[in-house]
């Protein structure tokens, strides 16, 4: 189907690579997994912290350890993730 405004088309696999999405997808489950254990009441409240991701007001671990083991655990996926 052609454009009438002339450009380009562009696909999604045209606009990130899979190293990039892979890492966009793992950055995603780490502030869901984060939301996760603040909503089910696994570490009280005022263990989580608010900040700006992708322009969204989400929660972030504020113990460092706690923080390691979720991303550690959701970075572990990365090269299952990314497709060569």
């Amino acid at each position: 189907m052609a454009r009438k405004d002339n450009l380009p088309e562009v696909s999604i696999n045209d606009l990130f690579t899979s190293g990039e999405t892979a890492r966009i997808l793992v950055e995603f489950l780490e502030v869901e997994i984060t939301s996760i254990v603040l909503l089910k009441g696994i570490y009280p409240p005022g263990a989580f912290e608010r900040r700006k991701y992708m322009n969204l007001v989400v929660h972030s671990a504020r113990h460092p350890e706690l923080r390691d083991y979720i991303l550690s655990a959701v970075s572990g996926l990365h090269p299952f993730i990314q497709k060569d």
